[in-house]
């Protein structure tokens, strides 16, 4: 007796949405800082810190990674707070992909 199967496109999977986060400098963050960031906050490591870091400062902006709305948004907040309690001007954009 032969087995009928669906095709593969008729099956639909809930996926979440990815939000990116983005931050933002004026230029006058120390590198120390930026790379401790995201090493803790985004546990990147020592390479990808410092590619990232110097793209921030050399562009004042940088990619920091894809992740859920909610965890996109914790991240962002914590360096937020993170920066202001270092007094540096760092902005975070959490925007859908």
């Amino acid at each position: 007796m032969p087995i009928t199967m669906k095709p593969h496109s008729a099956i639909k999977f809930d996926t979440q949405k990815l939000y990116i986060i983005t931050l933002y400098t004026d230029r006058h963050i120390s590198w120390e800082f930026c790379m401790t960031t995201l090493m803790k906050v985004f546990h990147m490591n020592l390479e990808s810190a410092t590619i990232i870091t110097d793209q921030i400062q050399t562009d004042g902006e940088g990619i920091c990674g894809g992740y859920s709305l909610e965890i996109a948004e914790t991240k962002a907040t914590l360096v937020e707070e993170l920066a202001k309690k270092q007094n540096f001007v760092l902005q975070c954009l959490v925007e859908e992909v």
